[in-house]
């Protein structure tokens, strides 16, 4: 059974899983990088912190050949659920991290930490940060766009913080007013670190993101394909429709598609002494294909390219991740049970949801299908049935 532990035991005798990641900006975070490690995770609203909701959509996946640890425990209805729906994965072992004395053991991290020693880092803190960054990317060999200077580059372009989390840190920009607010921006709130220019792929037709892991013997296990519908920037036409976030059918189509644009990034990364899950994001346009980040960690389509294959094979091969905004997780979890037992696809459920006066996070939940209309009808169906008034309002309408 190819679990995250699994995969990791192949180059660990020992080890703990632990994707909870620092924050610079977001001081109630539960550790901070504000000296050394920086990432630029500035978002406007630093009022609470919700990494331990994304730290747990691993779990489920985890195995049970290494703990994962996490800093809040989990919702004893949420692994039944996970028992129930998932019972093709060995149950993991979950641990509290202020808790637990990991000892001697490294650390499988998401991100380097400042406040932890160096060897309790299963990869070198300074490696795994030097090659997260963006200003790698055209040393790796692979097709990327042109990289330009802060001094010398063209419009329009793209400005980035090399360390950056998601679309923060990122903008297009079309005007020399629009650069100057970027550069402003980026000194401004990130203390002049590192940060990239290139040019901008036009008329992207996919974005697409390949997950692997890759062994420290340089060999390569590859994961799946994930298909990124939300684009930064990108205008959606007038009815369009969300391709599948996975569509199992065309796997080995999109393997013969990117794994001469994914091969030299994984040498790349292998002769630099990294080991580990990698993501590498790819633009597809009439041209060719880009890759414009390449992710070190154990992501949310980790998990659910481990997860896809056992649904396919029960004749769901079609998924899509939707945020819920639940009145409450059992009555959430009991919506998902009723929708399960129609046989008409399967809901998972990877992160809790917090609706309360001082938090409204959204819960995470997989809905698989055997096609694009009836996974959204699944999904009004459980936002209908178990969200909140502002899930409700945020119904896909393809």
């Amino acid at each position: 059974m190819v679990t995250l532990s699994w995969l990791l035991a192949q180059d660990l005798s020992q080890a703990y899983i632990f994707t909870e990641r620092p924050s610079t900006f977001n001081h109630k975070a539960a550790f901070i990088n504000d000296k050394k490690y920086l990432i630029h995770d500035y978002s406007p609203d630093t009022t609470g912190d919700s990494r331990h909701l994304k730290a747990m959509r691993a779990c489920p996946v985890a195995g049970s050949k290494f703990p994962i640890l996490v800093t809040r425990d989990i919702n004893p209805l949420i692994r039944e659920h996970w028992s129930k729906w998932l019972p093709f994965f060995p149950a993991p072992d979950i641990r509290i991290f202020d808790q637990e004395d990991t000892g001697e053991k490294p650390l499988i991290v998401n991100f380097p930490f400042q406040s932890f020693p160096a060897k309790k880092h299963a990869v070198h803190p300074d490696i795994h940060y030097k090659l997260s960054s963006k200003a790698r990317i055209p040393e790796m060999g692979a097709p990327c766009p042109r990289y330009m200077s802060r001094d010398g580059y063209t419009l329009p372009c793209m400005i980035k913080a090399a360390q950056g989390k998601a679309k923060r840190g990122t903008y297009l920009v079309r005007t020399e007013e629009e650069a100057n607010k970027a550069f402003d921006e980026l000194s401004r709130n990130f203390c002049d670190a590192e940060l990239v220019v290139t040019e901008v792929i036009e008329n992207i037709s996919k974005c697409l993101i390949v997950q692997l892991y890759l062994f420290q013997d340089g060999q390569v296990h590859w994961l799946g394909v994930k298909c990124k519908t939300n684009m930064p920037f990108a205008k959606r036409p007038e009815g369009f429709v969300p391709k599948p976030d996975v569509n199992w059918s065309e796997q080995a189509e999109l393997k013969e598609l990117l794994r001469d644009v994914v091969m030299p990034v994984t040498q790349y990364l292998h002769q630099n002494g990294y080991f580990g899950f990698t993501g590498v994001e790819i633009l597809v346009n009439g041209k060719g294909c880009f890759v414009i980040d390449v992710n070190l960690k154990i992501s949310s389509s980790t998990n659910l390219l481990l997860i896809a294959p056992h649904m396919a094979l029960l004749g769901y091969p079609v998924s899509y991740v939707m945020d819920i905004l639940p009145t409450n997780i059992k009555q959430l979890l009991e919506a998902i049970d009723r929708l399960n037992l129609q046989a008409k696809g399967r809901a998972i459920l990877l992160a809790d949801g917090e609706l309360s006066v001082q938090h409204q996070h959204k819960a995470c939940v997989v809905v698989f299908a055997r096609n694009s209309e009836e996974a959204f009808q699944l999904q009004r169906e459980l936002k209908r049935n178990a969200g909140s008034e502002k899930s409700r309002a945020t119904f896909l309408n393809p």
